[in-house]
């Protein structure tokens, strides 16, 4: 792949910007940085809290054990990540956010065919109405992910 193709597939990358700002894009990051964009076009993060009256355990009792390996029959992924939240804090110079968080779920695609392949696919919906038994509230995010330090 030539230089040029690298940066016209970071220029294509979408960015909804979620919880902490303006992100820089993927092209200044790699002249600041000297990074390279990783080998995914596309990242999903999602934010999760558990349905009313489950508690935390059982939310990730069932995010681990069935829900998360569902996500292998879904074609497109290139890389999924489950964040547990054991814990949450706030800054005292910062407004808080007044949410609660049992998880952040990660997933990753290396084009925009893979999404779609994803995104329409039955085993996804399959996915979906089993994350509708233990998820109350979501909330998704398309990202573009900048890696400064690995």
């Amino acid at each position: 792949m030539s230089s040029n193709s690298k940066v016209t597939l970071v220029t294509r990358r979408r960015t909804l910007i979620g919880l902490g700002g303006l992100a820089a894009s993927a092209s200044a990051l790699k002249t600041a940085w000297g990074a390279e964009p990783g080998p995914f076009a596309i990242k999903r993060a999602s934010l999760l809290q558990r349905k009313p009256g489950m508690s935390h355990e059982e939310f990730v009792k069932h995010w681990v054990e069935i829900h998360a390996p569902m996500a292998r029959a879904c074609p497109g992924i290139g890389r999924y990540a489950l964040t547990i939240v054991k814990s949450a804090s706030t800054r005292k110079d910062v407004a808080p956010y007044e949410i609660q968080v049992d998880g952040i779920a990660e997933l990753w695609f290396k084009s925009q065919a893979d999404f779609e392949a994803y995104s329409n696919s039955p085993a996804t919906k399959r996915l979906r109405d089993d994350g509708a038994t233990f998820i109350g509230r979501e909330i998704d995010f398309m990202t573009e992910e900048q890696v400064i330090i690995s």
